[in-house]
């Protein structure tokens, strides 16, 4: 079902870029060979370096419109719990309980870096019946989280969990006064000039941790100007060890002046599959794909790699 890549690449920051037309070249290439060892599912990437577009590729998808983004949504509510932070409305040690009755000690820190001991992730059985309805799950979802007699994870230790993020929405809505998507919309994407983002139709029941489509232009403009501008390590972060940390609905890596933030989704049914990826390195170059199928994590790795090399060649 939905699934989250800790990515493997073990990518230098700061590296000295290559020519800007060989770069493209060799994305685009690069692109087309990946896509063609998953048996040419239709897909469309962007590359750009800082606000300039390098590259829009259409392999099928039209990369200004909108596509469902699975758990890169992530990124959006994560963006969307620091605003309401940034706007004095609620804090990262803030317990569960002062938003949610019944909610416990549990801290909105530990939900945004899924240390917060809630386990196991029940939307996974449950996403497959939700398909197509847009019914908002997430009050369903955290009342069935926070009711189990007993959490199989331990507080403290990061395992990633839909619920954690189906939880956070709610928050949000609390803290806002408003639908999660409404005010994340206002608060993320539309100073970003962010226009084709809304919950899709097919999946915007997952909401908060998967519902969100957009295209994969606008999420290049998410990735640029909500990530790439942003030092990870002023908001909360859990360690996966090997020098990657999860924040904020991302993964990332830290240098001493950058950091390289990445994230990889994928949901995956019996009938249809989909995916999509997005990463900016050291602050200056993104990329963001999104493909019509379901790929394991050795194929996500490849195409990680695939990319870096294409920008770093040089």
């Amino acid at each position: 079902m939905l699934r989250a890549l800790a990515s493997v690449l073990g990518l230098v920051l700061g590296l000295a870029a290559a020519p800007v037309l060989a770069q493209s070249d060799r994305v685009a290439q690069e692109w087309d060979k990946w896509l063609k060892a998953q048996g040419n599912p239709p897909g469309a990437l962007v590359f750009l370096i800082g606000d300039s577009l390098l590259l829009g590729q259409d392999s099928g998808f039209d990369p200004d419109l909108a596509v469902p983004i699975a758990s890169l949504s992530k990124g959006i509510t994560g963006l969307c719990a620091q605003a309401l932070v940034d706007e004095g409305l609620m804090a990262w040690d803030d317990p569960l309980n002062r938003w949610i009755e019944g909610g416990g000690t549990i801290t909105l820190a530990q939900l945004v870096t899924h240390t917060s001991g809630l386990w196991p992730d029940e939307t996974q059985g449950a996403m497959a019946q939700w398909r197509g309805d847009t019914t908002r799950r997430w009050q369903q979802v955290t009342a069935n989280a926070l009711d189990r007699d007993r959490q199989g994870g331990r507080p403290g230790s990061y395992r990633y969990n839909n619920e954690n993020y189906a939880i956070l929405g709610l928050v949000i809505e609390e803290v806002a006064g408003e639908w999660y998507d409404k005010a994340c919309a206002s608060r993320v994407l539309e100073p970003l000039g962010i226009t084709t983002a809304r919950l899709s139709p097919e999946y915007g029941g997952y909401g908060p941790w998967g519902g969100w489509q957009m295209s994969v232009r606008d999420y290049a403009r998410l990735m640029r100007g909500g990530f790439a501008t942003m030092d990870p390590r002023d908001t909360p972060s859990a360690s996966l060890g090997g020098g990657a940390f999860y924040g904020l609905g991302m993964l990332f890596r830290t240098g001493r002046d950058t950091a390289n933030h990445w994230h990889f989704d994928a949901l995956c049914f019996d009938d249809a599959g989909l995916g999509a990826f997005a990463v900016n390195w050291a602050g200056k170059y993104t990329v963001v794909a999104a493909y019509g199928a379901c790929v394991d994590g050795k194929a996500m790795a490849r195409l990680d790699a695939a990319l870096a090399r294409a920008v770093f060649a040089d």
